[in-house]
């Protein structure tokens, strides 16, 4: 007993000595590296981000099985039920705020409403001329909450329809002031909602030139030649064209309104005011993704069956030739917007898969809160410019992810993903 106490004793005394007393475990820590910086210049706001604010796992999801799938089909991998609802060429998807969901048919000359359980609802428009028809139509904009406009061919006529298919009013461009700009029909790039558009420029100290590698195939020649990269330049009622940088992905909308330009070469998005003030640069300081020899070969792989599928198949050697082995991946390969003003990037993953394969989203204050895998696996086959500065091939809003995607014969079906926001 008295040994006990006297261990007791020399064990208190030791606490009680300067240096020796307990610590909680965090206590005298360093405190952890922050995630993001932000700060002011010239007025500009810069959100520097060093991390996501979740880690992987930790974030939303999106779920690995659509929840429809349109297109014709009445089962996800079924045969068409109905030839009248298969799309093609599709050039724009938009989610209403009653669940439908609108598809933009090209070819088919249509824009066409489907429900939330994938039956189709309403058809507007068709092949002409006249008032609600259309060319070749070849973007859809939503303005919610129910007004959706069609932008037809070259911009021969903007055509306003309500949900219920009536035409509220149809408006043009004049194309020879358009051109006056240094710009023109086939130059159109995106629409904004208070009905002035993002065309590409001539022109401008941004405007460089970049030697760039073909393929003719009536010669069954790589050619060199050189590309013109251009700006984009928003086009007011006036036509008088507001550079707004040079091309990369942009994405438009949010709340409120602005345009976003993704960085060529830079790691980070600038986002502009619709008249085109420079609001905020959203930066990240991760470092890039390398190209490994296994991802160059995918690459190589996906630009060749690409140009088979566009009906020019180039020999596998010669598109050895064309495309030229990078140290890194672009640090973005799209940009989406959703109404709320959530901004996805869309870049490559560390799997070597040669394709963007994943998202990273922004908040609307430019906060990086995580990373989202695609909820399928990218096929190298498969085209898909979702997020691209081309044709606006995804849609994505708080409840789901609306992508098109192409089976193995190429028949085009629109697929909605649930997003999960729950982490």
């Amino acid at each position: 007993m008295r040994k006990r106490s006297t261990l007791f004793t020399a064990l208190a005394m030791a606490m009680l000595v300067p240096g020796c007393e307990q610590r909680s475990p965090d206590e005298g820590a360093a405190d952890p590296e922050p995630t993001v910086t932000t700060w002011d210049s010239a007025g500009i706001e810069i959100v520097e981000n060093h991390a996501p604010e979740h880690a992987m796992g930790e974030f939303w999801t999106i779920d690995s099985v659509p929840e429809f799938v349109l297109g014709g089909a009445d089962d996800h991998g079924a045969p068409a039920a109905d030839s009248d609802q298969l799309i093609w060429e599709v050039v724009g998807l938009a989610r209403l705020e009653d669940g439908r969901v609108a598809v933009l048919s090209s070819m088919g000359k249509q824009l066409l409403l489907f429900e939330p359980s994938g039956v189709l609802s309403r058809t507007i428009g068709r092949a002409g001329e006249g008032p609600g028809e259309f060319r070749q139509p070849e973007w859809l904009q939503y303005l919610p909450p129910d007004t959706l406009v069609v932008w037809d061919y070259f911009m021969s006529s903007i055509s306003y329809f309500d949900t219920a298919g009536n035409l509220l009013r149809e408006r043009g461009v004049d194309q020879a002031r358009l051109r006056e700009a240094g710009a023109s029909g086939e130059a159109f790039v995106r629409p904004l909602p208070d009905g002035t558009f993002v065309a590409s420029v001539r022109g401008g100290p941004d405007n460089e030139v970049v030697e760039s590698k073909g393929w003719n195939p009536r010669t069954s020649s790589l050619m060199t030649f050189d590309r013109r990269v251009g700006n984009y330049a928003r086009i007011d009622d006036s036509y008088s064209p507001q550079v707004l940088g040079p091309r990369s992905g942009i994405a438009t909308g949010g709340d409120p309104p602005s345009i976003y330009l993704s960085g060529r070469g830079r790691n980070e998005i600038r986002q502009l005011s619709l008249d085109g003030v420079l609001l905020r640069i959203i930066r990240r300081t991760t470092d890039p993704i390398p190209v490994t020899e296994r991802a160059y070969r995918n690459i190589l792989e996906r630009t060749y069956l690409s140009a088979v599928a566009m009906g020019s198949p180039v020999p596998r050697e010669i598109v050895e030739q064309m495309v030229e082995r990078e140290e890194t991946h672009p640090p973005t390969a799209g940009v989406l917007l959703d109404p709320e003003g959530y901004l996805w990037v869309r870049e490559w993953s560390g799997s070597e898969s040669g394709t963007p394969d994943q998202w990273s989203v922004f908040n609307p204050e430019g906060r990086w809160l995580g990373v989202l895998p695609f909820p399928w696996t990218p096929d190298p086959a498969e085209p898909n410019s979702c997020g691209g500065n081309t044709r606006v091939l995804c849609w994505v809003d708080r409840d789901f992810l609306l992508v098109v995607r192409q089976d193995d014969l190429g028949v085009e079906r629109v697929e909605g993903y649930r997003i999960r926001r729950g982490g």
